[in-house]
């Protein structure tokens, strides 16, 4: 089979924590070569992936992803060595089918520009399909095709519309890497542990019948609508106890209401809505969500509804781990609350974190910083 191998390193020479590799290769045939070399833990083949898809799985053992950016080009992400680099790229150059053909190594030291080494990074710690698509997105030019019309503007508050509708997404796409963060809270017994256990649909959280069994935060990433989150089982949460080892697991709990996305207070229906509960909603911070989970309503026999004045300021679900009821309700309002909204496929996005701050501190003072050397950084 005639057939040609190009192979190119993206990003420069030395140690680092990821490294890519351009693989060119022609006719469409010789690609079959890379599925005997990677396999994908979906079990997609990379010469049947379609431009765009991106592919995790192992090669030779290692962890690798790959990504076809072409008809006839694919990207290997590997770990960032030079040892692993050049392994990978001296088997596809020496041991891919190309009789009579004209194996090259192309020596570009191809860097990678600034701005796309700095999306890759981002697009590697994807967790799911959806918010890799929105990374790759910008790797593949969304990002750039955006700076590059903001360089170009000359009016002032047409600059300064465009960069209030790109950073009105920062904290969309810092989660786009990181998980939403939802922690259970409630009064000792509530039920939180089976709760969680039920969303997530294991075991994860120890469920027994003392209260003030969890002392330590139990966390459990999950995927809803395509979205990642993370689940925090706490500590039960009251102001007095004589035992030291729970009251460490309080501090905890509390802390981790401090720095959540959004909360879900646990409140036992068979004791109904108390002061207790009441305080532990006013602990949540005003710029986190909030969810009150009505629980155990298996055993409600006459006992009190959830309060009306807390249905007006917060949403109510009502709860059983052991029916399963609001379960699902749980599931569809986590992702509703957090990701209202989501950008059009083309809509350029605050996914680097430093680029956003400079043009965050730009935004909020014009005329102390430059934006065109901000610019010129990156572009």
């Amino acid at each position: 089979m005639n057939g040609e191998v190009k192979v190119a390193r993206l990003t420069a020479s030395g140690r680092g924590a990821v490294a890519v590799i351009r693989a060119n290769m022609t006719p469409p045939a010789t690609a079959e070569y890379l599925d005997s070399c990677f396999r994908a833990a979906n079990g997609i083949r990379p010469s049947q992936a379609t431009i765009g898809r991106i592919l995790y799985g192992m090669w030779d053992g290692e962890d690798v992803v790959v990504v076809r950016v072409g008809d006839d080009d694919w990207e290997i992400h590997c770990h960032g060595g030079d040892a692993a680099v050049q392994r990978i790229s001296r088997q596809l150059m020496d041991d891919a089918p190309s009789s009579g053909s004209t194996v090259s190594e192309c020596h570009e030291n191809a860097t990678e520009e600034r701005l796309e080494r700095a999306v890759l990074n981002q697009l590697l710690k994807c967790r799911t399909s959806r918010t890799a698509s929105l990374l790759l997105a910008q790797y593949t030019g969304g990002l750039r095709r955006f700076l590059t019309l903001l360089s170009a503007q000359e009016d002032p508050q047409t600059t300064a519309a465009m960069l209030n509708e790109f950073l009105r997404w920062h904290s969309f796409a810092a989660h786009l890497t990181q998980p939403w963060r939802v922690a259970v809270i409630g009064q000792p017994n509530a039920g939180k542990s089976s709760l969680l256990n039920a969303i997530i649909g294991y075991e994860r959280s120890i469920v027994f019948d003392q209260p003030g069994t969890t002392r330590d935060l139990v966390e459990a990433e999950l995927i809803l609508d395509g979205w990642p989150f993370v689940l925090v089982d706490t500590a039960g949460i009251r102001d007095r106890t004589s035992n030291d080892i729970e009251a460490i697991g309080v501090k905890s709990a509390r802390k981790s209401v401090a720095s959540c996305d959004v909360c879900l207070l646990v409140v036992d229906s068979q004791s109904g809505w108390t002061n207790a509960d009441a305080e532990l909603l006013d602990t949540v911070p005003a710029t986190c969500q909030s969810g009150i989970l009505w629980n155990k309503t298996d055993l409600l026999h006459g006992k009190p509804a959830p309060p009306s004045d807390m249905t007006a300021v917060t949403r109510v679900i009502e709860t059983s781990a052991i029916d399963g009821i609001g379960i699902e309700d749980v599931i569809t309002w986590l992702p509703a609350a957090m990701v209202p909204a989501t950008p059009e496929a083309e809509e350029a996005l605050p996914v680097v974190d430093t680029l956003a701050s400079e043009l965050t501190k730009y935004a909020a003072s014009p005329s102390g910083v430059s934006l065109r050397n901000i610019l010129a950084g990156w572009l």
